[in-house]
């Protein structure tokens, strides 16, 4: 799929700043503009069984995506305590960052599901340029989504 409901690969990523931390952290886009492609990975829910494997998945692939000077995220439309606690509790060491509480950023990224408040899984590949260079959704909201593509695209 080369498309969302508001994006298609080749368009500007929308810019952002979403709170990692319930203490002030934050984690800008563009910050990383021009020095790192982003890997943001949207989740529909902390503590479910596929967003946790999900989660682990992307911790395992850490040395590959460092490898392609890629930094993955976690965004998810929980509140930053819960993510905290999630982020703790499975040993997540990249950006878990939290959409709360109307999902805005994932409604920019045509993601959000409206009629459930939450975002739809999908792994959108953000490059340096800060352009969209790969769009993968998960077969169904309750799959994993396939990372390989994910990572042929990095390796570009």
């Amino acid at each position: 799929m080369a498309e969302t409901a508001t994006l298609k690969v080749g368009d500007e990523a929308p810019d952002f700043e979403l709170p990692s931390s319930p203490t002030g952290d934050t984690f800008r886009l563009s910050d990383y503009r021009g020095k790192n492609a982003v890997v943001l990975n949207f989740v529909p829910a902390a503590f479910s069984p596929v967003c946790s494997n999900q989660l682990q998945l992307v911790e395992q692939k850490i040395a590959e995506f460092s490898a392609q000077n890629a930094i993955p995220v976690a965004i998810s439309v929980d509140n930053t305590w819960a993510l905290k606690a999630w982020k703790e509790q499975l040993g997540i060491s990249y950006p878990v960052l939290s959409d709360f509480p109307k999902g805005e950023v994932s409604r920019k990224y045509g993601v959000l599901i409206e009629e459930r408040g939450i975002s739809n899984r999908v792994v959108i590949v953000v490059d340096k340029d800060g352009r969209i260079a790969w769009i993968q959704p998960a077969p169904k909201v309750v799959e994993l989504p396939d990372y390989d593509p994910v990572m042929s695209c990095l390796k570009g």
